[in-house]
């Protein structure tokens, strides 16, 4: 038997049990084919990202002391908790966690009034998310990081500071102009600010864009009036 926490709340809290482990749907890669007359074979247009896939899990629950109705009311409530993607983990793949979406409905069977059983489907995001991509680095100094999977990450960066200054990572280089004591620089939403002051205008990156970590190594290092950087990497796989 295993648990399912979604929206941080655990299956165990309402005495919810995963009756086996889930399977594994591999996210469809996003590209388009397109044929050229005169020319063998397709050619390819991959966009490098994936599409949603779904993550479903057979569930129980019962208590002779309690009747069915408020129990399924329970789980319906807990399922419907949150508004637009909130984290899923679970007891199988504890290193990791996705973002997904509860759409659907469940039809919750009844078990002798005291017990029920169902298949709850969630809409995941593709990425599975290490935890320990999670964790902030503090850098003060030159440092090389590695990227654990095969898969580009989009880290969430803090620079402190003042004046102007750059870093890079890798092969991504960034440029600002005025730093106000310190910003984030968000590469997944592509975004910078500092609290809820957007400060886009402050910097300017090299033509491969937001910074990332690309498979294997990266250097990170920083000039100027950036005196510390701290770094949570993002590491994901499917």
């Amino acid at each position: 038997m295993g648990i399912v926490i979604f929206n941080n709340v655990s299956s165990a809290d309402y005495g919810i049990l995963v009756e086996h482990p889930p399977g594994y749907q591999i996210p469809q890669r996003d590209y388009e084919k397109v044929h050229i007359p005169g020319r063998n074979g397709d050619l390819v247009i991959d966009s490098e990202s994936y599409q949603n896939a779904p993550r479903s899990y057979d569930i129980a629950f019962g208590n002779l002391e309690k009747k069915f109705a408020p129990m399924a009311n329970m789980v319906s409530e807990w399922l419907n908790s949150a508004s637009g993607y909130a984290r899923l983990e679970d007891s199988y793949e504890p290193e990791y966690y996705r973002l997904a979406l509860y759409q659907e409905s469940a039809n919750i069977e009844n078990i002798l009034f005291h017990a029920g059983r169902a298949t709850i489907n969630f809409d995941c995001k593709p990425q599975r998310f290490l935890k320990s991509g999670d964790d902030l680095i503090e850098i003060n100094s030159s440092v090389t990081l590695r990227n654990p999977t095969n898969f580009k990450s989009k880290p969430i960066i803090k620079v402190y500071g003042t004046g102007a200054g750059g870093f890079s990572i890798g092969n991504y280089n960034v440029e600002i102009t005025d730093i106000p004591d310190y910003l984030t620089i968000d590469s997944e939403i592509g975004d910078v600010y500092k609290d809820t002051q957007n400060c886009n205008r402050l910097v300017s990156f090299g033509n491969k864009g937001f910074p990332m970590f690309d498979k294997g190594e990266s250097v990170i290092g920083f000039t100027g009036g950036i005196t510390k950087m701290e770094v949570v990497p993002k590491w994901w796989t499917i």
